[in-house]
């Protein structure tokens, strides 16, 4: 039996270990808890490795989507234009705000949104999602529309992307990001961020986190509790040193998977990043032309191999959407490829060794399905 999980935190606490408990202890013993000196710290070093002006922590990256919509004043009847092969927090985010959630399908060769499939009412929003950590092809937004939209970046999986030299993140209006625990930039908890280049937008996210409040027990906006934690803004500054290294090394991993998985006529793997664009390896997912993926899977896992699928259900097609108007909606290249996708364990600690078990198990159990 291997013991190779799809993310293995507790082999990256271990080689950091004095860092993190340094970090957190510094905090225990300041007794500094809420909006802390390293929230401000973290907002600042990661405004700058972002490329933007400001970076406001809040509770998670779901948070981070809604307080964006409602600090541009997305009201009820604004249409939201997302794709429909996110995690259900995106979608989620848009209804909270009050706003409408609208769809489309995605490109078959990347996995990212095509607006090209999309022909209902001109949005207020369009929010794509970097997903897996591959750079989203913002171009076609301006193209479609021109200036007539707001742009919002989902960057929850795209910490160290880029797109032309420039951080995914950084491009929009606005822009969200996750750092939940499994996360290339992981919290030890839930933890988010909003980061963009417009201050006022910035300050209304800062009263919106915060009661509607910037002086305390005085009350300017109709706010919420939304505030990244000072422990997990601690952690988040020790690990913010390592990302681009991480980065590096899952890319290394990435490319050992591709050599060792190429000639297996089965497998479609992943996009490579356009050029000049630079992908996170958040995840690595590939897809299965014809064999049975979800019997693949229980084999993989019967053998201590912690694969998962990203996602299997889409949007459209969720239970709690069901009386929704998209729901009605085909999106053909969406429900198809969440059949055949499969994320393969990946993380900067996993070793070469591991990468080749993994691809060897993999192979093995296909061929075995291919002689059935």
């Amino acid at each position: 039996m291997h013991q190779i999980p799809l993310v293995n935190l507790q082999r990256q606490y271990q080689q950091h270990c004095e860092e993190f408990n340094q970090a957190i202890l510094k905090t225990m013993q300041a007794c500094d808890f809420v909006l802390g000196k390293a929230v401000q710290e973290f907002e600042e070093k990661f405004a700058a490795y972002l490329g933007v002006k400001n970076v406001i922590g809040v509770a998670s990256g779901t948070d981070a989507l809604a307080l964006i919509l409602k600090a541009i004043g997305c009201k009820q009847g604004d249409v939201v234009l997302t794709q429909d092969n996110t995690f259900i927090a995106t979608t989620l985010a848009i209804l909270s705000a009050g706003a409408k959630v609208a769809l489309c399908d995605i490109s078959e060769d990347n996995y990212s949104m095509n607006l090209s499939s999309y022909n209902g009412a001109r949005p207020k929003v369009v929010m794509p999602v970097h997903l897996y950590g591959f750079p989203c092809d913002l171009t076609q937004i301006e193209q479609k529309y021109g200036n007539n939209v707001m742009l919002v970046e989902d960057t929850a999986q795209a910490h160290g992307s880029t797109i032309k030299g420039r951080r995914c993140g950084s491009f929009g209006i606005a822009n969200a990001l996750s750092f939940y625990p499994s996360k290339n930039l992981g919290a030890f908890g839930d933890a988010g961020a909003v980061a963009t280049n417009d201050d006022n937008l910035a300050q209304e996210v800062r009263y919106l986190r915060n009661w509607g409040s910037k002086t305390k027990y005085i009350h300017e906006r109709e706010g919420g509790n939304s505030r990244l934690d000072t422990m997990q803004a601690a952690v988040l500054l020790v690990k913010l040193k390592y990302l681009d290294e991480w980065n590096l090394q899952r890319n290394h991993l990435a490319n050992l998977y591709r050599k060792h998985l190429q000639a297996t006529p089965e497998i479609i793997l992943p996009p490579l990043a356009p050029e000049g664009c630079f992908q996170n390896y958040h995840l690595f997912v590939i897809r299965l032309k014809t064999a049975d993926r979800d019997s693949v899977l229980k084999q993989l896992q019967e053998q201590g191999i912690g694969a998962g699928i990203h996602y299997p259900v889409p949007i459209h097609k969720q239970k709690v959407y069901a009386n929704y108007e998209f729901a009605k909606q085909g999106f053909p290249i969406a429900s198809n490829t969440a059949q055949q996708i499969l994320s393969l364990p990946i993380y900067p600690e996993m070793t070469q060794q591991e990468v080749e078990c993994v691809c060897e198990v993999l192979t093995r159990i296909l061929e075995q399905t291919g002689r059935k």
